[in-house]
């Protein structure tokens, strides 16, 4: 990592350096043009007494007399002015603009110290193999993404708060459509259709907040690492066809109560209409899962039973 210190000592050091060029490209020009002034004088004429063999006193230097050089003619003089004028506002220009380079710089730096220090990125190979949680069981930003994708305190804040209003609205959407047949005295079946139409709002809705929030390329990233895990944890937004199967059973053992749990969802391809994906799970648990919480006023006792808190 580069060092502050060091990065704003080179680009004063450019700078200078740029503008002890400009001065003395414009000092060399004026003595040139002195000099030539010089050569297109007239040779001095020799005096009387130096002709007659008199000794003449001596002469000083013709510096001591004037350290101005002569004049140059009008149409000279006005090349060398525009000349000059044109030096100083490169000059003046090139000021600025190491003025507006060096605080683009201290901003870099201030960025590199505050966000990058301390961190070992992964190639981008190795990135796009990455996979993390978006939320927790809290509906809550997991803390995998607040690191990887370095949030503040404010925006965490604002993910939250737009995860949790967007997993509310598709539980109310959902509520409408939901369906309870009970096959036998200790079994329930819920039975959800899909509901895509109303989802794929709800994802729209949720996607623009991460945009506003993160930016577009921390949103990116964040679809790259945690989109399947959103996916998942927000149901799919409604796009399968759910039903949720609850039976108590009896250990075969110590005949202690168990609670069979079937969740499969059907996703109907909207090209191919007579084409489905199924994506099923099967679980003989003691607890019921938290999962299933939300789903608390449709299931009856025989299975809320196994719920270690209510909602």
């Amino acid at each position: 990592m580069l060092e502050p210190a060091i990065a704003k000592k080179c680009v004063v050091a450019l700078g200078t350096a740029g503008a002890a060029v400009l001065l003395s490209l414009f000092l060399s020009r004026q003595f040139g043009a002195s000099e030539r002034a010089e050569e297109r004088s007239p040779p001095l004429q020799e005096s009387p007494a130096a002709a007659s063999g008199q000794t003449a006193p001596p002469m000083l230097p013709a510096a001591s007399f004037s350290a101005l050089p002569p004049p140059l003619p009008p149409e000279q003089a006005a090349v060398a002015e525009a000349e000059a004028s044109h030096l100083e506002r490169a000059l003046f220009r090139m000021e600025m603009e190491n003025a507006r380079l060096r605080t683009r710089l201290d901003d870099m730096l201030n960025w590199i110290l505050d966000n990058v220090r301390g961190t070992f990125p992964l190639p981008e190979e190795q990135m796009a193999h990455l996979r993390l949680q978006a939320v927790d069981g809290d509906m809550a930003v997991s803390d995998a993404l607040i690191q990887i994708l370095r949030l503040d305190e404010e925006e965490t804040e604002q993910l939250d708060a737009a995860f949790m209003e967007m997993r509310s609205i598709l539980q109310d959407i959902e509520t409408a459509y939901v369906a309870v047949e009970t096959p036998s005295e200790y079994e329930v079946v819920l039975t959800i259709p899909s509901y895509s139409e109303e989802g794929q709002l709800v994802r729209e809705g949720l996607y623009d907040e991460l945009l506003r929030t993160l930016g577009a390329a921390r949103f990116d990233r964040f679809l790259q690492v945690a989109k399947d895990s959103l996916e998942e944890q927000f149901d799919y937004f409604g796009e399968p066809n759910r039903k949720i199967q609850f039976e108590m059973l009896a250990d075969e053992d110590s005949d202690a109560p168990q609670l069979f749990v079937r969740d499969e969802r059907v996703w109907v391809d909207q090209k191919d209409p007579f084409r489905q994906t199924i994506s099923s799970s099967e679980r003989v648990v003691t607890e019921l899962p938290p999962e299933y919480y939300s789903y608390w006023y449709w299931l009856p006792e025989h299975v809320t039973r196994f719920a270690a808190r209510s909602p």
